[in-house]
């Protein structure tokens, strides 16, 4: 379960809608992709320092970032309220390397910003995933702006996005999980200051917890990138793992049962139409 809702400013300095009051970087710039480093333009930076620049194993983050899942409605029984993943393989596939290059360039003040571009089906319109993440106490931070949203295929459109990819095109509930959801620190819905009429969805995680449970090793410093380390070995499936995810199983086969019986409560029995019998 999660560990806890937040609610938390974070201030960037933006002055406006029209201005992005922070500097983006880009780092790579696609058509369907765009990765960059975003600073305060006024020079602004946070309290506790990012753990930037860091060099990722691309393992490592394919096997956060497969996790990260987004929930839309508002009621528990709101059918929308489906999770759904946030990235697909095809987004990972392009994000993970910029992703690995912005992370490596990024300094202490940094966020790394993205926007994924594609088609939905099946009206083939344009639309796009954005946000950011950074690396704080040893903690991972996710970000997501806009999951899926029709953007106007005109070039101030995307522009607008490339210029600010925290920026919701969209005033909607979202939440944002991760699974297994022991991994969560905090999780909830964050207003970044100033021009921004909504909030973002955000989920912090023990991305060390999870990765040492998975196998590889963490991401490390530039400075400690370059001094030497042994060969890891490959991971193997412990009793514990495989007892884990049995009950990680188990517990979601419960919920999905509790869930159907509160539905089935829910729904009113229908009316008896039949005539009267007398006695």
């Amino acid at each position: 379960m999660m560990n806890g809702i937040i609610l938390a400013i974070f201030l960037l300095g933006i002055t406006g809608c029209a201005s992005p009051g922070f500097i983006v970087q880009p780092v790579k710039d696609d058509p369907s992709l765009f990765v960059g480093t975003a600073r305060a333009s006024d020079g602004a930076s946070a309290e506790t320092p990012y753990t930037h620049p860091v060099v990722w194993d691309s393992a490592d983050l394919q096997a956060i970032l497969k996790r990260v899942a987004i929930q839309d409605g508002s009621g528990l029984m709101d059918a929308s309220r489906h999770p759904q993943a946030v990235f697909s393989q095809e987004d990972l596939r392009q994000l993970i390397p910029a992703l690995q290059q912005a992370f490596s360039l990024a300094g202490p003040s940094d966020w790394v910003v993205f926007a994924v571009w594609g088609a939905s089906q099946p009206s083939q319109a344009l639309e796009v995933t954005s946000g950011g993440l950074f690396l704080q106490e040893q903690h991972l931070h996710i970000l997501v702006a806009n999951h899926r949203e029709r953007v106007s295929s005109e070039e101030e459109g995307i522009q607008a996005i490339r210029q600010n990819p925290l920026s919701r095109l969209r005033d909607v509930k979202r939440n944002l999980l991760f699974f297994p959801t022991n991994y969560i620190v905090a999780s909830g819905q964050i207003w970044l200051a100033g021009g921004f009429d909504s909030p973002v969805s955000e989920v912090i995680l023990d991305y060390q917890g999870l990765l040492e449970s998975e196998g590889p090793a963490a991401p490390t410093t530039e400075t400690e990138h370059t001094v030497a380390k042994d060969p890891r070995s490959e991971p193997s499936t412990s009793s514990a793992d495989e007892k884990k995810l049995r009950g990680l199983q188990e517990e979601i086969s419960t919920l999905k049962e509790e869930l159907s019986r509160l539905k089935q409560q829910m729904t009113p029995a229908p009316a008896d139409s039949s005539p009267a019998t007398a006695p």
